[in-house]
């Protein structure tokens, strides 16, 4: 197995059609992708598309869903951002398990990429391939945390002297690619690091704590900030950018 794509998902069938899609306009062969997902059966709706993409989608020979009826799940509401602690602990169970699974089936690389951020760019899996393959540990495309501006971008860096809390510069150089101390949402793992690096509670988040246990490793994360990834947080958010696109994307141009 090439790679396997998972993440947790929870109410998105508004969005998993345009996230696949997305997914199958990369150019590789669908034989060489495996897909993960930890669900909860009350969200039938999504749970329904899961399986019916799945009846479409032959060639991928591992797509796998796992009922998380034990956590509670949630989803970002349109007019908030704020996650909870206990929020994040559920997460960190997920993502935990999603690894657990990852590390079972063994592919060359995971793509830890959340169901509400689209692979708009046609070659970006191929390019953060080659960024493992030139020795990355992981890597991130640059995306933004909230639906609108570009004070919260998807990379953040630790306080010095402080240990294990987290900041944002005032201003990050995108349209390259650098090492970045914290990288969130769509990380592509090398073997190494998801077979070493395991999620946990953190109270800025679980990709925060995750980013943490890298560090600690001595794991080299990186972000190809030449290619945006749009954060789709919610169906009103979709539908203005299918119909305006996004213009944060400009601040992705290759250096």
């Amino acid at each position: 197995m090439d790679l396997i794509i998972g993440c947790p998902i929870y109410k998105r069938s508004w969005i998993f059609p345009y996230w696949i899609s997305c997914i199958e306009n990369q150019g590789i062969d669908m034989s060489k992708i495996g897909f993960i997902f930890e669900a909860s059966r009350e969200d039938e709706e999504t749970v329904s598309m899961l399986h019916r993409y799945r009846f479409k989608n032959t060639q991928s020979p591992i797509f796998e869903i796992k009922f998380r009826d034990d956590l509670v799940h949630h989803q970002h509401e349109e007019n908030s951002r704020m996650w909870t602690i206990s929020k994040y602990e559920n997460l960190v169970s997920m993502r935990n398990s999603l690894l657990k699974t990852v590390r079972e089936i063994s592919p060359n690389y995971y793509y830890s990429l959340d169901s509400d951020i689209l692979l708009t760019s046609p070659h970006t899996i191929n390019s953060l391939i080659g960024h493992i393959q030139s020795g990355a540990d992981a890597v991130s495309t640059l995306m933004f945390m909230t639906p609108f501006g570009t004070m919260y971008p998807g990379v953040m860096n630790w306080i010095p002297n402080e240990p294990s809390k987290a900041y944002r510069k005032e201003e990050y150089q995108f349209g390259g690619y650098f090492q970045s101390e914290i990288i969130m949402a769509a990380k592509m793992m090398s073997k190494d690091i998801y077979n070493s690096v395991d999620y946990k509670v953190h109270q800025q988040g679980e990709d925060i704590g995750w980013c943490d246990n890298a560090r600690q490793l001595g794991k080299k994360l990186y972000c190809a900030s030449y290619i945006y990834t749009p954060h789709i947080m919610h169906e009103a958010m979709l539908q203005d950018f299918l119909q305006s696109g996004d213009e944060r994307g400009k601040l992705a141009i290759a250096s």
